[in-house]
């Protein structure tokens, strides 16, 4: 007691003065940065909400409950094209920034903040940026084009036939006929870029895999993107990243092996020549541990399983969210039903090829990515220091800027009747369905791809594999939404990196002819 009375008690006064002091100044502090962000910074012109421009507190909350595109276009309806959306960010809904943000030599550089590294150390395509990017997207780029689209298309069509008959399997089951499309759907996309990334499908379509290693990955990209959102505010980026570490240490060690055995085994294979083309076909004999040219290991690895995230996810999204739209509107439904009907005599006639020249489909797939595009988050890039012009107005340097990408393709400045389904918008004036409403849409607006050098290197095979599921999904069957489901809030989805989508209940019944 003696002790606490004559050592400790006496520093009590002083340690409660400075206390007290540190809290005022912390005070001072924020308020008088507040003030310089809200009416001194160089981005101080340009309209948002007051809160955002001194903290990005408004941004991370949207992010963290999934909710972020909303928040966007909210802000985009009220102020207009662009919109400070933290202290020292921008978005944009302007179909000329697309060009100047993302056509730039050199390229801008993504936003530089702190992303959740990947185990391996090593980036995927989609993370690089500047040499290490254009190094690779070389290297990877004959997987992806329209040679090796058609050197694919009979691993496409094959988990095709799979998909078609299990959904008769499904249906027979079933008492009604009713099943969750958006399940069978996960599996197609699954099989196809896994049988295309390492050699082997997952098999989902032949059983019940859910295949828990990938799913840890969603699971796992859900929660490192919440991360980065919080790395914005220490303590709580350390506490997040620590926890999450370390919850999740033994399986993300687990699960990154597994994605090292899939491709040794694929390479084990080697080239295959014209009996199989897959992903990794043109990277064999270009892997390169020097860094100077063609591809290391281990980012082959990080690639291949980005590619399987994005090349499972986007599809199931992409194509849950088609089959919706049509369900839920019997007009444009009956005029994509008319054209897969009068363009195929048989079913062995719908592949790959002849999908691709079907103009409605196509539309259909459009307008299904403008109005639900299964990546709705911004795509943010660094200004250079000197400041550069965007859609004609001057942004001032190291500035991070990016296109609302969800706002920008939904919205009434660019769109006419913009949350409506009208697939007739995306036809060419010279079919017989182009509406002469949407005449001053603004087209350019309209990039589900991405432009540049870092647009999406898989979009051929998501548009292949889109065209041909649909095809000979509304080819087999007759489809209705289940009897007295609930769909009026279908679309209200979280997204984080990609849409969460919901189940779709569907009856089926397997058409006769």
């Amino acid at each position: 007691m003696d002790v606490f009375t004559n050592q400790v008690l006496p520093w009590l006064p002083p340690l409660g003065q400075t206390l007290t002091t540190i809290a005022i100044l912390a005070v001072v502090y924020y308020i008088t940065s507040a003030i310089y962000c809200i009416y001194f910074h160089p981005l101080s012109k340009f309209p948002g909400p007051k809160s955002a421009a001194f903290s990005r507190l408004p941004f991370a909350i949207s992010a963290v409950r999934g909710q972020q595109y909303k928040w966007m276009d909210s802000l985009h309806g009220r102020y207009g094209k662009v919109v400070r959306v933290g202290p020292n960010e921008l978005t944009t809904i302007s179909s000329g920034a697309w060009k100047d943000l993302y056509l730039q030599r050199p390229q801008l550089p993504k936003d530089p903040h702190p992303q959740t590294p990947p185990l391996n150390g090593a980036d995927s395509l989609f993370t690089a940026d500047g040499s290490t990017h254009q190094r690779m997207r070389r290297t990877l780029l004959n997987a992806f084009n329209d040679r090796a689209l058609r050197a694919q298309s009979p691993i496409i069509e094959s988990h095709t036939n799979l998909f078609v008959q299990r959904l008769r399997r499904e249906a027979a089951k079933s008492a009604d006929g009713v099943i969750d499309l958006a399940k069978y759907y996960g599996y197609a996309a699954l099989d196809i870029v896994s049988d295309l990334a390492y050699g082997e499908s997952f098999h989902g379509l032949e059983g019940d895999n859910e295949h828990s290693w990938i799913m840890g990955f969603f699971l796992g990209a859900k929660f490192g993107a919440v991360r980065n959102h919080l790395s914005y505010f220490y303590p709580l980026d350390r506490i997040f990243g620590y926890l999450f570490l370390q919850l999740t240490a033994k399986i993300r060690k687990r699960n990154w092996k597994y994605t090292a055995d899939l491709v040794t085994k694929r390479l084990e294979m080697g080239d295959l020549g014209s009996s199989r083309s897959d992903f990794v076909s043109p990277v064999i004999g270009n892997i390169n541990e020097t860094k100077e040219k063609g591809i290391t290991r281990n980012e082959l690895n990080t690639h291949s399983l980005a590619i399987t995230i994005a090349g499972s996810q986007l599809p199931t999204v992409a194509l849950t969210t088609a089959t919706y739209l049509l369900l839920t509107h019997p007009v444009q439904l009956k005029r994509l039903l008319a054209e897969i009907r009068s363009s195929f005599q048989h079913e062995s006639d719908i592949n790959v090829v002849t999908t691709a020249k079907l103009p409605y489909l196509g539309a259909v797939i459009d307008e299904t990515l403008r109005i639900h595009h299964p990546t709705p988050i911004h795509l943010p890039r660094l200004i250079p220091s000197e400041g550069l012009h965007v859609d004609n107005e001057w942004i001032p340097g190291n500035t991070v800027m990016g296109i609302a990408m969800h706002t920008t393709q939904t919205s009434p400045q660019n769109w006419t009747e913009p949350l409506a389904f009208h697939p007739e918008r995306f036809l060419p004036p010279t079919h017989p369905l182009h509406d002469a409403r949407f005449g001053k849409d603004d087209m350019e607006a309209f990039k589900p791809f991405s432009i540049g050098t870092r647009n999406c290197i898989g979009g051929r095979v998501f548009l292949a594999e889109a065209r041909i599921l649909i095809a000979r999904t509304f080819w087999n069957f007759e489809l209705s939404l289940e009897p007295g489901s609930r769909v009026d809030d279908w679309l209200d989805q979280k997204a984080y990196l990609v849409f969460e989508p919901k189940p779709l209940r569907v009856r089926l019944i397997e058409k006769t002819i």
